[in-house]
């Protein structure tokens, strides 16, 4: 996993990408900026891992490029919950819910993630209340979205 400079985002993305994604699309350009500046831009390699069941969840990530497979480790190997596209986050639910995660994450090829921590998360409440809420709502879709998947999984406990 390498950490990259914000400013060096560019040479990865489309000049109009933030604004495609969903959980980017209805913020300000300053927002982002912040958000990025702040958080922990990392660019991991096809097969990396992003984060293992039981890690402590004190952060979460918003996807910028690639996929994550979101899996668990299961006697017959990788059960796939979600293979999570750019501009979704990964990782929220069980940073608000204050657990250690449940289920693994792996960069299914290249990738560009920004890795929001539960003090950055606070610090953008704090710098922007109203914009904070536009992000918060968007990340609640994508937990919705991802614990819909998880919740429909036959023979899988819903949440």
């Amino acid at each position: 996993m390498e950490i990259l400079d914000p400013a060096t985002l560019h040479e990865y993305l489309a000049a109009d990408a933030f604004e495609q994604m969903s959980a980017f699309g209805a913020l300000s350009q300053s927002f982002v900026a912040k958000l990025l500046a702040d958080g922990e831009v990392l660019k991991l390699t096809a097969k990396e891992t992003l984060y293992r069941k039981g890690d402590t969840a004190d952060s979460f990530f918003v996807l910028l490029r690639g996929q994550i497979t979101v899996y668990e480790d299961t006697d017959g190997g990788k059960d796939v919950i979600r293979t999570m596209q750019a501009g979704e986050s990964v990782g929220f639910p069980a940073m608000i819910a204050l657990r250690p995660r449940r289920f693994s994450g792996d960069a299914a090829d290249d990738c560009i993630v920004v890795r929001v921590s539960s003090q950055v998360f606070a610090d953008l409440y704090v710098w922007d209340p109203q914009q904070f809420a536009i992000f918060f709502m968007s990340l609640s879709r994508d937990m919705s979205r991802f614990l819909s998947d998880t919740a429909g999984r036959p023979g899988k406990p819903q949440d």
